[in-house]
Parts: structure tokens; sequence; C-alpha cells
């Protein structure tokens, strides 16, 4: 591969010319956030109806009860104190961030595009290593929130440090699984190593979020296959990365 504004030879991973400094177009191609989606889902939709069950599952004990959970604390428990309201609000964060993260485990196990339901209950045995990734992102929320609270710009700021958070740890279960880290390690590691790429996971992540709130509106039919999908599009994102050699820790984390 040669950089296309100087013709300097370039290895096939390189995110920038060493040369000129300018960046190539595996960022844009090969690492393509919609690309790597696009990918997936065509591998993922022949063998949709497979993963039905555990969709069922995932939204039943995840998704769906944390919703409703957030939804009366914050529309129907209107008399309390916004403050309380908070706090509640990231407690079921911090409960129903495990339960949605655990499958992961499964399917990091497999290159296949298939969750059994015995997988899925399975992989519960995580649910206190992804706790723990938990508690550091309702911890850094809170701090923020606090720090922020009230001012106009600063409000700004608050809005901007969430989606950078996102970001940050949009590959962590999954560096997690790979490199058999916890999730302190595997957030050092992603803030370390994946800031070239960071626009790209973040945009990967708003799309799948949106995605899965319009299947919400569909309530469980639609949650049965854009769930699934979700785990299996960051896994194969993520190990892209990995393959480019963006984590790439020289034996150390």
């Amino acid at each position: 591969m040669r950089c296309l504004h100087c013709n300097e030879k370039l290895a096939i991973h390189d995110l920038w010319c060493i040369n000129c400094g300018k960046r190539t177009s595996v960022l844009s191609k090969d690492l393509s956030a919609l690309n790597s989606l696009n990918d997936s889902w065509k591998k993922y939709k022949k063998i949709k109806g497979k993963n039905f069950p555990m969709g069922i599952w995932a939204s039943l004990l995840g998704i769906l009860p944390m919703f409703i959970l957030i939804f009366i604390l914050n529309f129907t428990l209107s008399e309390m104190p916004k403050w309380q309201i908070m706090i509640l609000s990231n407690v079921v964060w911090l409960i129903f961030i495990p339960i949605l993260l655990v499958p992961f485990q499964a399917v990091c196990k497999k290159d296949g595009y298939h969750i059994s339901v015995q997988e899925y209950f399975a992989s519960f045995s995580r649910y206190f290593h992804y706790l723990m990734f938990s508690l550091s992102s309702v911890g850094f929320y809170l701090i923020i929130f606090f720090i922020c609270k009230g001012d106009p710009i600063l409000n700004l700021v608050w809005l901007v440090l969430v989606f950078y958070w996102i970001a940050i740890v949009f590959p962590v279960p999954v560096l997690m699984e790979r490199f058999n880290i916890n999730s302190l390690q595997a957030i050092k590691l992603a803030y370390k190593h994946a800031g070239d790429i960071r626009w790209n996971m973040f945009l990967m992540a708003i799309v799948l979020v949106i995605t899965n709130i319009l299947a919400l509106a569909f309530f469980v039919i639609g949650l049965i296959i854009s769930v699934p999908f979700t785990f299996f599009a960051i896994r194969d994102y993520v190990d892209k990365l990995i393959e480019f050699d963006i984590f790439d820790t020289k034996g150390k984390v």
C-alpha cells in the first residue's frame, strides 16, 4: 500500500503516513464503522431467527425492565427531589448494565452468529466482572454530573464528556474477553491505544443505540433481532481493530 499524498510505501495496517503524516485510507475504508456494520448484518441476517430465543430473554431480563424502571423514576415520581431520582436511576443503571453486557462472553467464545439460551444464561457467570465496569461508568457519570451541575456552559461540557466516555468504553467488553483482563485494565487499554479510531467507535455506538431505540418501539419483536445483532456487530468491529494492531499491548496492559 502507498500513501495517496506522497506515494510513500506503507504497511497494510498503517493509519498514518510515516513520511507526510497524513491519514491513510485504512480509517475510512478498512476500519469504517458503517462498512463493518453492513458486513456483520450480511452474515447475521442469514441465521437471525436462531437468535430469537436469546433476544427474547435479553430483552425481558435487561432492556425492558431497565427502561420501565427509568421511566417510572423520571415520569411518575415527580414529587421526589430530583437528586434522589438521579441517584436511584443510576442504581438501576448499575444493576442492569452488567445484565446487558454478559452475553459478550458467549459471543466472544465463537466465531459464528448464534447464541443459544443455554449459552446466554451460562454467561451470567461474568456478571460481577461487568458489575465493576458498570460501577466505573456510573461513578464517572456521577462525578461529572455534580461538577457540571447548574451552569449552562458546564452542562454542554457534561454532554461532551458523556459522549467521550461512550467512545472510550465501546470496545471494553470485547477487550475484557479477548485479553482476559478486568474492566479497569480494558478501559485503560481502550483509552491509551484507540485515540485514532475513537470517532469510528462512537459512530457505531450511536447507530446501534438508535437502532435498538427504534426496535424498542416495536416492543419485543424488534429487540429480538436488534439486541443479538448488537453483540455480534461490536465483537466483529473490535476484532477487526485487534487484527489491525490498534490494541497492540506488546505483552503489557
